[in-house]
């Protein structure tokens, strides 16, 4: 590897969290690909974590990874796997003019504005943010509350009686799942306008006026539902961060929510839709 180093907001710091989130097979099977050592190669990235920037992004990393026989959630852990995944489409993004934005259910067509995508992946801070994400949802954690962690209006129904620690880790999550159902299952979400009784409960977990409800069941646009999970997830972390229990990352994605998405797509359509998903997610 012969990256140098590039300082961006929280450069170190993420990288090194790269690396403490490797497992011994991950390493393993790394230094494989790269024809290199499992110990020498961890020793390289303790003493330069940037580098693992250029290595998650590398062609060769990426087909080494996603083109063997086995799936490859059997042979790495998912979160080597997500952050090839992002890495490689982020170093596609940089250079890209287009990108086939979503239009609908199994529809795309070719978007010319990317400079928002370009500007949201200059940060390693904001690409592991999507990795750990991903992660999250392949290998839940255990829920704040009881029921169905992909269940928006299951989860928000817990927002008044959760004690405040609760919460604002469920506001968080809240978060989370809007921007994991945008980016990730956007033909199941983003058609379908929300119903009344739906955008009512959802809306009421962040204060929202009754006009501000009835635009969350707008149909009139293109994209009614992921226009409507965009508003909530924004409002979902702005409460969290609020309350001094998000992530550091949060406070610098939920102001690029929709980047983040139309980042996510575009990993989704590239890569993860090309699996056949062991953790139960339908495209």
């Amino acid at each position: 590897m012969t990256a140098d180093r590039v300082d961006t907001p929280h450069w170190e710091t993420t990288m090194t969290s790269y690396l403490d989130g490797l497992s011994g097979r991950d390493l393993r099977c790394l230094a494989a690909i790269t024809a290199g050592d499992a110990d020498e190669l961890a020793e390289d990235l303790r003493c330069r974590p940037w580098a693992i920037h250029d290595l998650l992004g590398d062609e060769e990393v990426v087909a080494g990874v996603m083109g063997r026989h086995a799936h490859p959630a059997n042979l790495v852990s998912p979160f080597l796997l997500f952050a090839v995944m992002v890495h490689r489409a982020a170093a596609e993004l940089r250079t890209a003019t287009f990108v086939n934005d979503w239009t609908g259910p199994r529809s795309r067509l070719p978007v010319f504005d990317v400079a928002p995508l370009q500007e949201y992946i200059e940060d390693p801070g904001r690409l592991f943010f999507l990795v750990r994400l991903l992660e999250s949802f392949a290998v839940p954690a255990p829920a704040p509350v009881p029921g169905d962690p992909f269940d928006l209006a299951g989860l928000a129904g817990w927002v008044d009686v959760a004690v405040p620690s609760q919460r604002a880790t469920l506001m968080c999550r809240l978060g989370d799942l809007s921007l994991f159902l945008t980016g990730v299952l956007p033909d199941s979400t983003g058609s379908v306008a929300l119903a009344p009784t739906q955008a009512a409960r959802l809306g009421a977990t962040v204060d929202m006026t009754s006009d501000e409800v009835l635009q969350l069941c707008d149909s009139g646009t293109i994209s009614p539902g992921l226009d409507a999970l965009e508003a909530l997830g924004k409002r979902w972390y702005g409460r969290a961060i609020d309350a001094g229990s998000a992530p550091v990352a949060v406070s610098d994605v939920v102001t690029r929510f929709r980047a983040a998405r139309r980042v996510l797509n575009h990993v989704s359509d590239r890569f993860l839709y090309e699996l056949e998903s062991p953790w139960g997610w339908a495209a």
